[in-house]
Formats: structure tokens, sequence, C-alpha cells
């Protein structure tokens, strides 16, 4: 993982001065010779690079996610965006891409990928946390269409672990706008037990090893019949001998690409 560049700390600190609404820099001077700011809306365009201190307002909180922007991306094309949910605990959102390489698969493919943070280093679970983690997801999608241009067809989840449960949750309360979802070592949560009953059949990739100890290979097996089951497409990963770990091995992020690739959002 390369380590941000001096002029890329100072882009990301400009940004996050822009968007307080004044922006750190020379006075405009106008003709009659008085002054004024330009607002950050209007100076901000977009731009490639890794921003690994992006912040957002949610609600009444300051949320922050890491924003990467390969310079393989045509900015003035819809490109697809991906928004990766982290790991419990240990893992955040600068520690994901290092494990998983999903930066590296953004630059081969062309798409811009976002890692946002968990409050408390866990997704969702309890009610109110769902309801929170899920307006991020609302407030970072605005914003990145704001300032990119997402193709709104192919905006995709992936998660690992707790960020594994949290991408399938996003896909079912947000079917209309999320075109696919992979869970990899992520189960449904108690949000499913009486079914995934999504208002859209959107496609879904289950990732896991059949030597997962925390979350059981059997976990994953009735994930990929109750979808089936509601007359979803599923395709089903069991990674032989593998553990609770990133299937690096089995070259899983061309998988992850190659399903995304072939399932935009379709209109219902």
């Amino acid at each position: 993982m390369e380590l941000n560049s001096v002029a890329g700390f100072c882009v990301v600190a400009l940004f996050a001065i822009a968007g307080t609404g004044w922006i750190a820099g020379p006075w405009c001077g106008t003709r009659d010779g008085s002054t004024s700011t330009v607002k950050a809306a209007e100076e901000a365009r977009p731009r490639h690079g890794e921003f690994g201190a992006q912040r957002i307002k949610v609600g009444g909180e300051t949320r922050t996610y890491r924003l990467v922007v390969p310079k393989t991306v045509d900015l003035g094309k819809a490109v697809p965006l991906v928004v990766a949910f982290h790991g419990m605990l240990i893992d955040n959102k600068d520690v994901m891409p290092k494990y998983t390489r999903l930066n590296e698969t953004a630059r081969a493919n062309k798409f811009i990928i976002a890692y946002p943070e968990a409050v408390g280093k866990s997704w969702g679970i309890a009610p109110e946390k769902v309801e929170n983690d899920l307006a991020l997801f609302d407030a970072l999608l605005a914003q990145l269409k704001a300032e990119y241009k997402i193709d709104p067809d192919r905006v995709f989840v992936v998660g690992m672990s707790n960020g594994g449960y949290f991408a399938h949750l996003v896909g079912k309360e947000r079917s209309q706008t999320v075109a696919a979802v992979a869970s990899h070592s992520g189960p449904l949560g108690l949000q499913t037990l009486a079914g995934v009953r999504a208002d859209r059949k959107f496609p879904v990739l289950i990732i896991h090893g059949d030597e997962d100890p925390i979350f059981p290979v059997a976990f994953a097996r009735e994930n990929r019949d109750k979808y089936k089951r509601e007359g979803h497409e599923v395709k089903y990963v069991e990674v032989p001998g593998h553990g609770h770990m990133w299937a690096t091995k089995v070259d899983i992020n061309e998988t992850i690409w190659e399903f995304f690739a072939k399932h935009p959002r379709k209109k219902r």
C-alpha cells in the first residue's frame, strides 16, 4: 500500500476545509476592489487519487471514509462504484484495502471504491445502529454522486465478515439502488430470519471458507438456499480448506468484479 504523499495530504486537508463551506486560499478580487471567497461546491472538481480521511455529516454525527479514484477512471464518463464494508474490531477503512487488495482491482477495472468506517468498530446489529449505518450509506452515495459521475445502474456493495453481513443488509434495504451484493465470510443477520423479502431480487455472490471457525460454512449454505427460494440469482463460492480470511489464494477479487460487471441494475 502506497502512503499518501505530502501533496495528497494537502488535497485531503483542502477538501476537509472546503467541506465547512470556506476555502483556504487566495481571496478573489473583483473589478470594484471588493473581495469574496469561492464556495466549496463551485471550487471542488472530481480528481484522481486516494483520499484516506474523507468526512461526511450523517444526522448530527461526522462519519469518515476512504475514497480511491484510480487514474484509469475516466472522470468524464459514468463509472461504477463499489462500497466496501470492513469487518469487526481490528478491521477498518485503512486496513481493508491492504488485505483485500481491492484498490488494485479498481485500478485494473476502472471503478471507484469507497471504504466507509464503522462507529464502534462494527456495522449494524442493534436496530438504532442499523438505521444510522444505512443513513451513512445513503449520504455517502449522494455525496459521491454529487462529486463524480457515478453510474446509477452500477452501484455495488461488498463486505468481509461483519461487513459481509452489512452488505447483505444494504442489499435488502436498498435493493432498488444496489445493483448486486458480494458477501465474504459474512452471514445474513437477524433482520432476515423470516426471509430476505427485498423489494427487488438483487443478484448476490456468497463467498465462504469451509473451515471458517467464526461463522461455520453451514450458515453460508443456508443463506444461499434462502436467497434461491426467494428468487434471487445466487453465485456461491465455497473455498476448500479456507478459514475466516480473504480468499486471495483463489483470486477472489476477479471473481467479485466479474460478478459485478455482469450484473448492472435492471429495472423492475
